[in-house]
This record gives structure tokens, C-alpha cells and sequence, in this order.
């Protein structure tokens, strides 16, 4: 998982914008974007400001969060 600080949530469009430290899966280095999320109850989780730990796959150029937990 990465870890990340949530700067904002879009609920109607079902994105988050997180900004993380390295994706090693992705092979992306820190920084600040937005990815949509497969299961819009991991947003009611989390809120802007929380640091968090996600998981984040690519799918078809998509960059989608499968699993996101707040760790404060």
C-alpha cells in the first residue's frame, strides 16, 4: 500500500485526489493526483486532510483505487 494525504473528494464523480509518496506498482513517483474509485463507500471513509494507505491499479489507462484506509 502507499501512503498518502487526501486533498479532495469528488463524490458525484466517484474521484479522490491523494497526494502520495512513490506508486511502486505503477511505477509513478510522489505526487499529487486524481484517481477514481472502484467502490464509492471507501469515500465515506475518508475525508480532505486524513493520511491514508491505498492500493491503486491500472486498468485500461485508468488509474482506479481498490482499497483505501484512513490512518489516523
Amino acid at each position: 500500500m502507499t501512503e498518502g494525504v487526501v486533498q479532495k473528494i469528488d463524490h458525484e464523480r466517484s474521484r479522490i485526489t491523494i497526494q502520495h509518496g512513490e506508486i511502486i506498482n505503477l511505477g509513478m513517483p510522489p505526487m499529487t493526483m486524481v484517481f477514481l474509485v472502484r467502490n464509492d463507500a471507501l469515500l465515506q471513509k475518508v475525508q480532505p486532510g486524513d493520511a491514508v494507505k491505498f492500493t491503486a491499479i491500472d486498468e485500461g489507462g485508468k488509474l482506479i483505487v481498490t482499497d483505501l484506509q484512513s490512518t489516523r
